[in-house]
């Protein structure tokens, strides 16, 4: 049981990490965007191609992570909750 609480603690500082990153690096300071675990980054514009490519270079570098061309679906950066799965998939 500890464990399960470790891996929801990671879980959650991974996904706060990566919210942190898209609000300072990826929207714009005129922009006012609720950002949830399930917002939909790509289909609602908080995300464009310019984005995706320098959230992939964060999650590489910061979680020390590879990201293939296989990787590049948007099933995986739909959302901060998807994108937090997938990092913990390849962290693996």
């Amino acid at each position: 049981m500890e464990k399960n609480l470790m891996e929801r603690g990671s879980e959650m500082l991974t996904r706060e990490t990566i919210r942190q990153f898209i609000l300072s690096e990826l929207i714009s300071d005129d922009s006012r965007v609720d950002l949830t675990d399930t917002v939909q980054l790509i289909d609602s514009g908080v995300i464009d191609s310019f984005g995706i490519m320098s959230l992939l270079g964060f999650l590489e570098e910061n979680f020390s992570i590879q990201i293939s061309g296989d990787d590049l679906v948007p099933e995986n950066f739909a959302s901060i909750s998807t994108i937090s799965d997938f990092v913990s998939q390849k962290s693996c």
